[in-house]
């Protein structure tokens, strides 16, 4: 996960008829919406951000504000090292930006000073402060999770991914994954082929070991239940997949990690 750190947070307000002018700067900035809206003026055009919207202005993107209404957010400037396309990300209000305001509101509210809470102005994070480092991390984590998909599949394409996860690592075919992402079975295959270099089949298939291996590394279920999890009608055909694709047994595999990670094996 990308480096990120916090230089201010703060509940950023507009006030009725308010403007600001367009103007850039030399970090990023996250705001989310918590009530009210906003008009963002960027070079590509406007957009109306309001209560629940996701806001994130990579460093020199120019912009100006107007609030026709009281506007009130969660706003943080920070810097990471986290690439992503050089323009403004929006995302509209949905359960995902939901859970990410609950947890700020709760990161905030148990672990940063209460004397700073309410200020307009907001709090300058210095060099010395600990309290910010949880944020941080939750920060760069909301980074992670929304742009790992573009930078694997764009646009349709990351349905595949939401199908997967809901299958836990189950079987997917190509025709089932293609159907998901409205495309045909060959013109599926064509775009995976143009973006990963594999076949469909081979990425699913990759996106599946992965699965396996964070069951292997992460939980202390055993192999044939991570066989029976990821639909695997035995242990030996789960086994031999797994071998198919790494070259070492499952049990090998949790073993390495476990030296690597010191990571606790079941019995």
């Amino acid at each position: 996960m990308s480096k990120l750190e916090l230089y201010y947070w703060g509940y950023a307000e507009g006030e009725p008829g308010q403007t600001i002018e367009v103007h850039s700067h030399d970090y990023w900035q996250i705001n989310l919406g918590i009530s009210g809206k906003c008009i963002f003026r960027t070079e590509s055009g406007k957009l109306t951000a309001g209560a629940g919207d996701l806001l994130i202005f990579p460093p020199g993107i120019r912009h100006g504000l107007m609030y026709p209404e009281a506007y009130l957010c969660y706003s943080f400037k920070f810097k990471t090292d986290h690439q992503v396309k050089n323009t403004v990300q929006w995302i509209r209000s949905n359960d995902f930006t939901k859970g990410i305001s609950d947890a700020i509101k709760t990161i905030m509210e148990t672990t940063f000073p209460t004397k700073f809470f309410g200020t307009v102005e907001g709090a300058v994070v210095l060099k010395e402060d600990r309290y910010q480092i949880l944020m941080e991390h939750f920060l760069a984590g909301v980074l992670a999770t929304l742009f790992q998909q573009e930078s694997k599949l764009s646009g349709q394409l990351s349905t595949v991914y939401e199908t997967l996860a809901a299958n836990r690592g189950r079987y997917i075919s190509v025709s089932e994954a293609a159907a998901a992402c409205g495309y045909s079975r060959n013109r599926f295959n064509d775009l995976i082929r143009q973006q990963t270099g594999l076949t469909a089949k081979d990425y699913l298939n990759r996106i599946r070991l992965e699965t396996a291996q964070r069951y292997l590394r992460f939980t202390s279920l055993r192999i044939s239940e991570i066989a029976s999890e990821m639909g695997f009608s035995t242990q030996f055909h789960f086994s031999d997949f797994f071998k198919r694709m790494t070259g070492i047994a499952p049990l090998q595999y949790r073993k390495k990690a476990i030296r690597e990670h010191s990571l606790a094996i079941p019995d």
